[in-house]
């Protein structure tokens, strides 16, 4: 891949501490990027889903159909993300079942763009657990990163690769897609959703997120996050449960 601009941010940013109106606006931006990142992706992939069936209904009727059940599926799970949301928690899968599983989800998911998702993983089990706010960055990151290879790049395959070694976690996802070029300081030079929502989330965490891509090159983001030396852990008995 013909590399655009690799950026490693300088400053790690941190919630503000300087009183309420300050707090609440943390807790706006949070918001905000989680509905991004998680129902509004999986409502943006229904609605694919549904214009595929609608244009597939006279000539492929069972097509049309497997669209729509595929369609349906995702709504739910995006009530499920709103109503984790409205409760304070995590998404249900990773709630449950750990980011592993997670990620692996995204590989099942119908290709409603044509585009194939593959995943790997390396240092960590589908029992394993990460802190819960690393598990929780990781996880929207790499959604948000599929879903832009998917929809803007146009993508035709997507590898998602996580790593996890003693004292840090590394998220790597790289696709064919169209790419595009990265000039100095638009991806970095406000906060919001998308690319910069994402560098926040990592460095809100100590890490650091790099991107690398140019026009017909496809892209590349890279994420690493510290994690406590102890590394991944088992869960006891019921410990996934009510995890904030």
């Amino acid at each position: 891949m013909t590399a655009g601009r690799r950026v490693k941010p300088a400053v790690h940013e941190r919630p503000s501490t300087d009183g309420p109106a300050s707090a609440r606006e943390d807790e706006r931006r949070r918001l905000a990027r989680d509905l991004h990142d998680g129902p509004a992706q999986t409502l943006a992939a229904a609605l694919f889903g549904v214009d595929l069936a609608v244009n597939a209904l006279d000539r492929a009727p069972a097509t049309a159909r497997d669209e729509l059940l595929a369609a349906r599926a995702l709504v739910r799970d995006a009530l499920d993300d709103v109503r984790a949301l409205m409760a304070g928690l995590r998404p249900r899968l990773l709630e449950q079942h750990g980011l592993v599983v997670a990620l692996n989800a995204l590989a099942a998911m119908p290709p409603l763009w044509g585009t194939e998702v593959s995943v790997e993983t390396q240092g960590i089990s589908t029992g394993e657990r990460l802190p819960a706010e690393v598990e929780l960055a990781l996880l929207r990151i790499a959604q948000e990163a599929v879903s832009n290879a998917r929809r803007h790049g146009v993508a035709s395959g997507v590898q998602v690769s996580l790593a996890v070694r003693r004292g840090v976690a590394e998220l790597l996802v790289v696709d064919d897609g169209r790419g595009f070029l990265c000039e100095p300081g638009f991806l970095w030079s406000s906060r919001g959703e998308g690319l910069p929502g994402m560098r926040e989330r990592a460095e809100l965490l100590g890490g650091t997120l790099q991107v690398e891509s140019a026009p017909g090159a496809g892209t590349r983001i890279a994420v690493t996050l510290p994690l406590p030396l102890q590394g991944p852990r088992h869960p006891t008995p019921g410990s996934a449960k009510g995890r904030a």
